[in-house]
């Protein structure tokens, strides 16, 4: 059965009324919840669920965050449902997230392991944490991995801001040139039409065709916009993942962002798989467990056949050497470490080539793209500026 939210108002044993969000099947479970810690239920309701709502950004827990605290505390000693209890004790605010974490609190203390407690969250990490956390457990260093869990979400996310950081001003001139066109399109050109046509004056080809693309543009712009959303919507309501995957992929095909989306996918594919099989995951299981966080259909694809070769006890470096997606550089650089027996420390080292290749594509990306941008406005600018001028001056000279 699905879990719901509910919002709880109920008295304890003191007569103090308490209140809550907590998640259940059904309004009787939370009442017999209640009940079981000593509460009188006064009020329950289902609370409106915003990851429901296709129109809403998805919730998500700060791991990270999370995480890292109780790293902290296991590295220092604590022990793990004595270091939950810590981080859940001291919130007096009920919220969704305090409640997900008291519910690993309660999995645990029933016996469930922390990555099984947390595989049954809604929504759940992804397969590279609980592998992770999974790993942990069975080589004893949990506290360590978790560390190393929050770190690499940190440098995760760090780099999803940077991405969107390179393309945020890029975008935000591309709707700038937009709005600007519209209102010309709107009333600049059609004002400055009836001027000449009131005063009789031939229009040049430039200036007609200016005008007939300004009767033709706040249409095009209307309906570009309203396919633009039906298509999200559209793609909303069937998959959100899915929706990810298509628009990576049409992004993909713009030939600057294409090498960055590349890149990209190379740097999670290493840098996971570094991970894991530092963690104490075999080849095989590390590389299952790799897939299941990509998304790019390319590197999915190279990864399924690697899977495939290393299960008939093939190496990787020729399936790699012989991608057109994978660089040759790091396919010699794997090829080294399988001799050698260090396939997780090299590993380390094509993940950090493959982000300093990166990192030059995104400040490439935003050198070329912004004077391509301020170039393109300004030439429309040139032309419209021209088409209106040229029937002033032809009326200028026949007034002389």
């Amino acid at each position: 059965m699905s879990k719901q939210r509910f919002i709880w108002k109920a008295v304890d044993s003191n007569g103090i009324i308490r209140h809550g969000v907590w998640e259940g099947g059904d309004i009787s479970e939370v009442q017999a919840r209640l009940r079981k810690v000593g509460y009188f239920p006064m009020g329950i309701r289902l609370s409106w669920n915003w990851q429901c709502v296709p129109f809403q950004r998805r919730a998500k827990m700060q791991w990270s965050h999370f995480i890292l605290r109780l790293a902290t505390l296991l590295e220092a000693g604590i022990p793990l449902l004595q270091g939950l209890e810590m981080m859940t004790a001291y919130e007096e605010k009920s919220t969704f997230q305090l409640e997900q974490w008291k519910s690993i609190k309660e999995r645990v203390k029933e016996g469930s392991d922390l990555s099984e407690a947390m595989s049954l969250l809604n929504p759940a990490p992804n397969t590279f944490v609980l592998s992770m956390i999974k790993a942990g457990e069975f080589t004893g260093t949990l506290g360590k991995v978790l560390g190393e869990v929050a770190d690499e979400t940190e440098q995760e996310y760090a780099y999803q801001k940077k991405i969107k950081a390179a393309l945020a001003y890029p975008i935000l001139l591309f709707l700038g040139v937009v709005v600007v066109l519209y209102v010309l399109s709107v009333w600049v050109l059609p004002m400055y039409e009836r001027l000449f046509l009131g005063m009789g004056a031939r229009l040049p080809f430039l200036t007609r065709v200016i005008f007939a693309c300004g009767h033709r543009l706040p249409e095009l712009l209307w309906g570009g916009l309203g396919l633009i959303s039906f298509s999200m919507l559209a793609l909303k309501f069937t998959s959100p993942d899915r929706q990810k995957i298509r628009l990576d992929r049409l992004l993909g095909l713009v030939p600057l962002l294409g090498k960055v989306y590349r890149l990209r996918d190379l740097v999670q594919f290493s840098r996971i798989s570094e991970r894991l099989l530092s963690a104490g995951i075999p080849l095989l299981e590390a590389l299952r467990l790799t897939a299941g966080t990509l998304r790019s259909p390319e590197m999915l694809e190279l990864t399924n056949q690697l899977i495939l070769g290393v299960r008939q006890g093939n190496r990787m470096a020729p399936l790699l050497r012989a991608s057109r997606f994978f660089p040759k550089e790091g396919a010699e650089m794997i090829a080294v470490a399988e001799e050698v027996g260090q396939l997780d420390r090299m590993l380390h080292y094509v993940t950090q080539m493959f982000r300093r290749e990166l990192e030059d594509q995104l400040d490439c990306l935003a050198r070329m793209i912004e004077p391509a941008l301020i170039l393109m406005l300004a030439v429309l600018i040139g032309l419209i500026a021209a088409g209106v001028m040229l029937p002033i001056f032809d009326l200028s000279s026949h007034l002389e």
